[in-house]
């Protein structure tokens, strides 16, 4: 194919400047993510007990949002999401709605549930919270009079199981994970109990601090969710805010895995040096300091950079999340999380020498092994998309266990769609044809198979015809489905960026979209 040295050029300093802006922007106490129904609907809860305080906008965002079949959620179809999403709806219509069209959007979201019902075994995995969830939302929405079926989800063993493990003290759920779905035990919350945080959020949540605000008026909430609401500019809120060290901690590494980035960059070193002032060398970090609870996944990734930031970590921070056959992200959790062992796997390469380091590998190569179902893909906890925990596999694992790899380089081969990208929910989006095409170059280069450069290059071309779109469809996995936008782009540019070094070492490229197709196209949808 030809090159367009000229054109190329432009994508070159395109790039470049879309990271810089993009690293410029990671700063604490501050995250870019998408308003959820779930959570807006807990804020227009307030709009009858707060008016004209900043929520009135979230019972329009409700409406607004509504799909055509009734329910609320997410624009790909995951049962979990839109069911819990569906219910927070109908209960905010019916608490603080009014008139005849709010009745009949209640109507609509019934019918989704009645129809819909029995469905969920349809997810490879729940939301977060759901049991208590959906338990709490469903009985609540009876209690309301509500026309739904009563046995949506009523796993009470799992609910107990849960609770068993982490305590049945109120005053200690502040610092369980517990915390974030505080809204579905709000009516056990006592009266002396003070779960807000320094931020005026309980567990970041929008929606549990609206429930502990419902509970007992506090100031330091309101102003919380005030902001959390003026901040997102369309009347809504997001499942959890501010997420500003995972943010950092994804960002930079997605970026860093493609070479995007150096040390020498001062805004490089500040963000890492905000993540090593959140590091706690005995547990890791959160993915935000208003959320008491560490998790291996952040604290793996985090590992990663400062190793390579030169900071003195150390790989002893892993021993409290071991258990006997894997490693957990949180304690007491139910499901294991595939991806975070990855993850961990992944950065012990960054200190082999490490006493644990051979024990600690074949445990979890062994874990890989036994969820090894399909022997193409991997599904994960905390993203509805196969890519997202397939592609991460491949430049994680190399090296290591690369027996698992080729079969799902070849399913990301033989799965791309005829517009050259990638998706499993029907249609190409954005964010996994930026992880495969990253994949792919990684399997490339590192690697003596060759991919087809045709497929490499319609990948970069479905990329480059999006560069300036903002759609990206919710595929992580919070109480409900979510985009943390930083974190979509910079894979995104990662994928590009990699795709640009790829093709001036080689003999081809295709011709990278001009200054002004790119400045006609800015609100392409995608």
């Amino acid at each position: 194919m030809t090159n367009h040295p000229d054109v190329n050029a432009f994508v070159a300093d395109q790039l470049d400047i879309s990271v810089s802006q993009l690293l410029m922007s990671l700063k604490p106490d501050s995250s870019s993510m998408d308003s959820v129904a779930y959570d807006t609907a807990w804020i227009a809860r307030l709009s009858p007990h707060f008016p004209k305080q900043g929520f009135d906008e979230a019972l329009p965002w409700l409406r607004r949002r509504q799909h055509n079949d009734g329910s609320w959620g997410g624009e790909v179809l995951h049962y979990h999401d839109r069911i819990i999403s569906t219910l927070a709806g109908m209960i905010a219509l019916h608490t603080a709605g009014r008139g005849a069209d709010d009745e009949r959007r209640i109507r609509q979201g019934a019918a989704f549930l009645w129809r819909e019902n029995g469905r969920l075994h349809h997810d490879a995995n729940d939301t977060i919270g759901f049991p208590i969830l959906a338990y709490s939302l469903v009985n609540e929405a009876v209690d309301l009079g509500l026309d739904i079926p009563k046995d949506l989800y009523q796993d009470v063993a799992k609910i107990e199981k849960k609770l068993n493990m982490l305590g049945h003290n109120p005053q200690l759920w502040r610092y369980t994970t517990l915390v974030v779905s505080l809204e579905a035990l709000r009516s056990f919350i006592p009266d002396d109990a003070d779960f807000i945080e320094a931020n005026g959020s309980v567990g970041t949540s929008p929606a549990a601090t609206v429930a502990a605000l419902l509970k007992k008026p506090d100031d330091r909430a309101v102003r919380y969710l005030q902001q959390v609401v003026a901040e997102q500019k369309d009347g809504g809120a997001p499942f959890v805010k501010p997420i500003d060290i995972f943010e950092a901690l994804w960002t930079l590494n997605h970026l860093r895995l493609a070479n995007a980035i150096t040390l020498d960059d001062p805004d490089v070193r500040r963000v890492l040096d905000f993540v090593w002032s959140m590091w706690s060398p005995e547990k890791g970090l959160s993915y935000s300091p208003y959320f008491p609870v560490t998790d291996l996944d952040d604290t793996a990734v985090a590992f990663g950079l400062l190793r390579w930031g030169g900071y003195a970590v150390s790989a002893d921070v892993f021993k409290p999340y071991e258990h006997e056959q894997h490693f957990c992200c949180y304690p007491g959790e139910l499901d294991q999380s595939l991806s975070v062992n990855i993850r961990l796997l992944a950065a012990l390469q960054m200190d082999r020498q490490y006493q644990h380091f051979d024990g600690w590998t074949q445990k979890i190569s062994a874990m890989l092994r036994r969820f090894d179902l399909t022997g193409y893909f991997w599904f994960d906890k905390w993203h509805i998309s196969p890519y997202y925990l397939t592609s991460t596999a491949v430049w994680s694992l190399h090296g290591i266990v690369d027996d698992l790899l080729p079969s799902r380089i070849k399913w990301i081969i033989k799965t791309q769609r005829d517009d050259g990208g990638w998706g499993y929910y029907n249609q190409s989006t954005i964010e996994e044809t930026a992880y495969c095409l990253h994949a792919l170059l990684f399997w490339d280069e590192h690697t003596e198979e060759r991919i087809d450069p045709q497929i490499l290059d319609a990948a970069a071309k479905y990329l480059m015809d999006r560069f300036n779109s903002t759609h990206y469809p919710p595929l992580w996995i919070g109480k409900s489905l979510y985009t943390p936008r930083n974190v979509v782009r910079s894979a995104v540019l990662a994928a590009l960026y990699s795709y640009r070094e790829h093709t001036s070492t080689s003999q081809h490229s295709i011709a990278f979209p001009s200054a002004a197709f790119i400045s006609q196209n800015s609100g392409h949808a995608g």
